[in-house]
């Protein structure tokens, strides 16, 4: 009796795992199935698991290969995986059965995550073997990287841009030259795309009210770039915001820098479309005092009162039409560093360095705008969910959910990546960088020359190879030349803003890769005691610098420390620690907690008095303070790692 009851029991737990398990194998099949769909179109074939194997001798390899084993052992132990087929189940003639009811998990019921992982662990022994697969790997797993809806798994993704770094590493090792600046051209390219796919929530979602239905939009470009392409529009396409935001996905521009299909040519740019909303809107808040619905902007922020977050949102969709357009060029610039590479860059250094500039401030102005527009955000949900408030309608509910999407750190930490990679890209095309290149085209020709001209090798050859000479290194003469073909002048070029960490260098050493890049100096001058010594005083510099030293320096620290509009009392006195006040530190506090911008600057600005020791701490300060890892130059602000670290 006790047998026929514990066999009932079975049955009914196997009964119960199946219909509690049945969506998520469905949903399982479903993603498999468009798993194997990207595998057909990119690989030429279905992914299919494999034995791990030992190591990969290839360093690059050998890291992704480790990488994969630590993200199965950590997937393993998520939670108590049920039994395989190969499983003792402990009652004889069940195992069938449970296979059917789903309890024993068989090769088919795979995740998607572990398929890919026991596809490539095998792949990558013979992967320094296959370098024509390799870009086909590389553009497999940016398409899974696109797809967040369906492989969303954020230790999954970041496995999959690990192994992405490392295959361009090994593709660049076999190919047999230096190609630096072509995979960090690349790593600006995907920065820049993070940036955008994390700015379109708050495109879409933070004072607009544009999208259909009750349920949370999953938000991605390639959702809205098929929703262009489907027969029925909705409300969003219909909005003076939809109409923004087609302008900018349809340009030819982003379809240079996202590598999708470009339209006809024939619409107009989105400059003409920001300055027809622009006095339409103004029109239309001067006589009825409201926008009007079809404006796309939520009823909470239609009124003439919120005239300045109108304007700072459609200057967004201008500020970063502006950057897109920048990080398009940047693609034509990876191409041609694949083909020619470093050298190429070193050449076109001037042109180079001055479009990283423009990207830089565009993403300054992008940074600023999104912090108003947040800032206005946050004050309206303070006053919808405050205890004055008689209950929120039901759109506003709705979009109090739909906040949630927005995530502003995740906004920030792109934007630093991006920030990160320029700061890079600008030293590897820099002079510091010329002795490295000239050094290792000098060391392999003389290898060429020494190889051709030897007895063995001559020995091996069927006629005799021409006389081997060392050719000139062409390619690096004529560089003063070259570098002053039309030079920014110093007066009329912009203020820089120069925010990520560079690689450290000693006070003799190479110049630092976020260092404007002037005229070679003479020896004697470059080996001054003078020029090392460290300088304890801020530039002096009269109002107009100031201002803008303190504009730039506020629009990088704020997103940088804070939220964007303001520093918790840790950060500030962090600040005031870098500028060497730390005695004076908590008087000029004053006991606050939070300190928004223009306080911030009061207060730097009396810590530059202080430096420069001026006993009158109300008139203007002379200077702009000395802080630790921040360099001013008048035009140029670089905040470099020390401040950081």
């Amino acid at each position: 009796m006790t047998c026929f009851t514990d066999l009932g029991a079975l049955l009914g737990l196997s009964y119960l795992w199946s219909r509690l398990h049945g969506r998520q194998q469905r949903r399982r099949f479903e993603r498999r199935a468009a798993l194997q769909r990207l595998a057909r179109r990119w690989l030429g074939r279905d992914l299919v698991p494999g034995p791990a194997g030992e190591e990969p001798e290839d360093a690059a390899c050998a890291s992704a290969w480790r990488a994969v084993c630590r993200y199965e052992e950590a997937h393993q132990k998520e939670g108590c995986a049920p039994p395989t087929v190969d499983c003792s189940v402990g009652l004889p003639g069940l195992s069938g059965m449970l296979q059917r009811a789903g309890v024993v998990q068989v090769e088919a019921d795979l995740e998607p995550e572990e398929l890919l992982c026991a596809d490539v662990r095998p792949w990558l022994r013979l992967a320094p073997s296959k370098a024509s697969e390799l870009p086909k790997r590389v553009g497999f797993y940016q398409q899974l990287l696109m797809r967040p809806e369906v492989f969303g798994d954020p230790p999954f993704f970041a496995l999959l841009a690990f192994l992405c770094e490392r295959l361009d590493e090994l593709s660049s090792r076999l190919a047999g030259s230096s190609r630096d600046c072509a995979v960090q051209l690349a790593k600006v390219i995907s920065a820049g795309k993070e940036v955008l796919g994390a700015l379109l929530p708050v495109l879409l979602l933070a004072i607009c009210d544009v999208m259909d239905g009750t349920a949370t939009p999953l938000i991605s470009v390639e959702s809205m770039l098929a929703s262009l392409e489907a027969p029925v529009s909705g409300r969003l396409w219909a909005s003076d915001a939809g109409r923004m935001l087609r302008e900018l996905l349809q340009s030819p521009h982003f379809a240079d820098f996202w590598g999708c299909r470009k339209g006809d040519g024939a619409r107009g740019s989105l400059l003409d479309m920001w300055l027809e909303l622009r006095h339409a809107w103004m029109d239309a808040l001067d006589a009825q005092e409201q926008l009007a619905e079809a404006s796309g902007i939520h009823e909470l922020f239609r009124a003439s009162g919120c005239r300045e977050v109108q304007q700072s949102y459609l200057d967004l969709y201008k500020q970063l039409d502006n950057v897109i357009k920048f990080l398009s060029m940047v693609a034509h610039y990876r191409r041609l560093a694949t083909v020619a590479g470093d050298a190429a860059m070193y050449h076109l250094r001037a042109i180079l360095h001055h479009l990283l500039q423009e990207i830089e401030t565009s993403m300054a102005q992008v940074s600023l705008l999104v912090s108003r527009i947040m800032r206005e955000v946050r004050r309206a949900v303070m006053n919808a969910t405050s205890g004055n408030a008689k209950g929120a309608a039901g759109g506003t509910l709705l979009w109090l959910s739909r906040l949630q999407v927005i995530d502003e750190q995740a906004l920030g930490r792109s934007t630093l990546a991006l920030l990160e990679a320029l700061q890079q890209l600008r030293f590897l095309s820099s002079e510091a960088r010329l002795p490295e290149l000239r050094k290792s085209c000098q060391q392999s020709l003389q290898q060429i020359c020494a190889l051709t001209a030897s007895p063995e090798f001559r020995s091996r050859c069927l006629e005799v190879p021409p006389e081997t000479t060392l050719p000139a290194l062409e390619i690096f003469a004529g560089e003063e030349e070259e570098a002053e073909t039309e030079p920014l002048e110093e007066a009329e070029a912009p203020a820089l803003l120069e925010t990520a960490p560079a690689p450290s260098a000693g006070a003799a050493g190479p110049a630092s890769p976020a260092s404007p890049l002037p005229e070679p100096k003479p020896e004697a001058e470059r080996e001054a005691p003078e020029a090392r010594a460290e300088v304890r005083l801020g530039k002096e510099c009269d109002q107009e610098e100031q201002d803008r030293f303190y504009e730039l320096l506020l629009a990088a620290v704020l997103p940088l420390l804070g939220d964007g509009s303001c520093l918790a009392s840790e950060e500030v006195l962090f600040m005031l620690g870098r500028a060497g006040l730390q005695a004076q530190a908590q008087d000029l506090m004053r006991g606050k907690e939070r300190v928004e911008g223009e306080e911030l600057r009061r207060i730097l600005e009396t810590a530059a008095r202080l430096q420069d020791g001026q006993e009158n701490l109300v008139e203007p300060a002379r200077r702009v303070p000395w802080i630790e890892g921040i360099t001013w130059d008048g035009r140029r602000l670089r905040i470099g790692a020390a401040f950081q670290g």
